[in-house]
């Protein structure tokens, strides 16, 4: 007699919960793909709650959220009971709990975080729309897929499967929507559950420092993470105190309404932060050059001591300190002043994709995360461009990619600054009147190599041109995906004169 589950060949034993249940990672024969099967006893008390919860998220149609295939119904036989198998499409990819520990539980910036929780926080709040609830939500539960992109496992499920930590799915969501903000933020866990990553390896995960029955804010344990990003997390979490006359969240919609604003408008504190760090680090600069003038290998000794986070790069020549103007008593022309320039558009230049797979390059109509090059020059902290992910260096044979900037018309430029959202690329920025599909026939204004959060890259003398060209032919790896390539801009600011 054929098996319901004869199309599927079972290929490993992820883990057993208890003894009614167990997760295996498994292959459809039929459709030749991987899927997750999780499977319970039929007569065990959770099996109506089970099919309810399948057939409720088969429901929703969201990508982030990983799908529901089917349903069997397995008959008992001479060795197994009778049986539930929910099979679900399986993911390539990383959950953040693998993720992190691979970091050593380092810290994600607080735009990536942001960014990882929003597309949690909106896949919720689609869901909640239709009264489905996720329950059981943990840094295991999302993964992060080799293109990049977020999918949540176990929706309503797990929570069947393995036990919702409150009563109330909704305030289940919601606090596990705070703790994952927290736990991306600062890499300590406030959730008490042990990540199954497979029947063999339980991933432990390092816990949120508490005071008496309250998770420390997120600030106490990294200072550069917004008060907003705090308040939110308190609002959020059970056990998160919150400051006085504010009130608790009362839904996922509440939580991704107040993270929308968060991530799209600039923290003004952490503006005043990093505007305090440059001044300590040019404090420290005059002080030792006033202490150290006439003394040549000192002052190349101290630059290399202590250079600002904000590297200078200059093109064809470098200089340890900006040389000064010699005095002189005859007149000296006057310069515009040097000032920022206004970007009017921003996209992103793929010169050798092939948008059509048909062999051919597509020249510079190639499109290379084009919906996202405006977050280049919108000068959130929260947003960023982002190429393809790659499995080699070179973008895959294609020699880079890059992001083209149009000034409107032709300026004198004096300097390019680019901060990166991840590790720092090697970048060449070039600049040039008119559009040329091959990024060799620009002419450079300076290069820089990779390894820094942010760079400025000096004209080593006058170049003029309407549009800037920022070429990335040396991808750096993906923070996420250690083993893809990717670069990630969060802003560039043109500096020059009309």
């Amino acid at each position: 007699m054929t098996s319901p589950l004869d199309r599927y060949r079972l290929i490993e034993h992820l883990f057993v919960p208890d003894s009614a249940t167990a997760y295996w990672r498994g292959y459809d024969l039929t459709l030749d793909r991987e899927v997750i099967i999780r499977t319970l006893v039929a007569d065990d008390p959770r099996a109506a709650a089970l099919r309810e919860a399948a057939r409720s998220s088969a429901m929703i149609e969201d990508r982030r959220l990983i799908r529901v295939l089917d349903v069997i119904e397995l008959p008992a036989n001479d060795s197994t009971p009778a049986m539930i198998a929910v099979i679900n499409e399986w993911v390539q990819g990383h959950t953040l709990a693998s993720i992190m520990e691979s970091r050593r539980w380092e810290p994600l910036d607080v735009d990536q975080a942001v960014g990882i929780v929003w597309e949690v926080a909106q896949a919720l709040v689609r869901a909640h729309a239709l009264r489905i609830r996720h329950g059981r939500l943990l840094p295991s539960s999302v993964v992060m897929t080799d293109a990049a992109e977020v999918r949540i496992i176990g929706m309503s499920i797990d929570a069947v499967l393995l036990g919702a930590p409150h009563e109330d799915l909704i305030r289940s969501d919601l606090d596990a929507l705070g703790g994952l903000l927290y736990f991306l933020l600062t890499g300590k866990s406030p959730f008490f559950a042990t990540m199954m990553q497979s029947a063999s390896n339980p991933l432990a995960l390092p816990s949120a420092p508490r005071h008496g029955s309250h998770v420390e804010p997120a600030s106490h344990v990294r200072a550069d993470v917004p008060p907003a990003l705090d308040l939110l997390i308190s609002r959020a979490m059970i056990e998160a105190k919150r400051p006085r006359g504010t009130a608790k969240l009362r839904s996922v919609e509440d939580f991704l309404g107040e993270l929308t604003k968060i991530r799209d408008h600039v923290d003004p504190v952490a503006i005043a932060r990093e505007s305090k760090l440059f001044i300590f680090w040019g404090t420290r600069a005059v002080i030792a050059i006033a202490l150290l003038a006439g003394l040549v290998l000192s002052v190349v000794a101290f630059r290399q001591l202590f250079i600002r986070p904000d590297t200078n790069v200059t093109g064809a020549i470098s200089s340890s300190m900006p040389a000064e103007p010699a005095p002189s008593s005859m007149p000296v022309a006057s310069k515009a002043p040097v000032q920022i320039l206004p970007i009017v558009s921003v996209t992103s230049f793929d010169p050798f994709g092939d948008d059509n797979l048909d062999s051919i390059n597509d020249g510079a109509a190639g499109r290379e995360r084009e919906l996202l090059a405006k977050n280049a020059i919108d000068a959130s902290k929260t947003s960023s461009w982002k190429s393809q992910l790659y499995a080699t260096a070179d973008a895959d044979s294609k020699g880079g990619v890059g992001l083209l900037l149009d000034l409107g018309t032709s300026h004198s430029l004096a300097s390019v600054t680019v901060k990166f959202a991840e590790i720092g690329s090697a970048v060449r920025v070039s600049v040039a009147n008119s559009i040329n599909s091959d990024p060799a026939q620009w002419q450079v204004l300076a290069t820089a190599p990779a390894g820094k959060p942010r760079v400025t890259l000096r004209a080593p003398r006058e170049v003029a041109g309407r549009y800037v060209l920022l070429w990335f032919a040396k991808l750096p790896p993906s923070v996420l995906h250690p083993d893809m390539h990717q670069v990630r801009v969060a802003n560039v600011i043109v500096r020059g004169n009309s």
